[in-house]
């Protein structure tokens, strides 16, 4: 009993030395994550010329600029903004896309949601809007964190429990 108690605490070391080890021993490379060093520092700076901006404002507002300062310095660090933002979307014009794609995804989603519906004896999926009026007439009600249908009744959600 001792010998095969010993015998696989060795197993499971040696296992674990293994897993532990072999990134040391393999002769492959790891994976390098490549970053475009140029884009990283384009959305740094863009980054840092809008908190500028905000800064500039509130400093406008509680009264340490004059409103000739702010015009000046306002016009100044939008222009470099538009200009970080152009240099952005030609490095990375994809990415312009890819957010327009997403922004009417999501609205498409918002206006609709799937119901179940009954078609050939069948439950099929079907989007139906999510402003339909409900079976007695008054406005419809959904879940705002699962968008499931509340009844009149219902204070909270019955398939997510969120108050409604």
């Amino acid at each position: 009993m001792l010998w095969t108690t010993l015998f696989f605490a060795l197993l499971i070391s040696a296992g674990a030395a293994v897993y532990v080890l072999w990134p040391l021993l393999s002769r492959t490379a790891p994976d390098v994550l490549i970053e475009d060093d140029r884009l990283t520092e384009l959305i740094s700076r863009k980054d840092g010329v809008l908190i500028a901006i905000k800064d500039l404002e509130f400093d406008r507002q509680v009264g340490k600029l004059s409103e000739e300062d702010y015009e000046r310095f306002n016009a100044r660090l939008r222009q470099q903004a538009i200009g970080y933002l152009q240099q952005i979307d030609k490095l990375a014009p994809q990415s312009t896309h890819l957010d327009e794609a997403l922004e009417a995804e999501i609205a498409r989603l918002r206006k609709t949601r799937t119901a179940p519906v009954a078609v050939n004896g069948k439950a099929t999926p079907v989007a139906v809007p999510v402003m339909a009026m409900p079976a007695g007439g008054g406005a419809a009600r959904f879940c705002t964190n699962c968008g499931h249908a509340l009844a009149a009744e219902h204070k909270f959600c019955a398939n997510c429990g969120t108050a409604a």
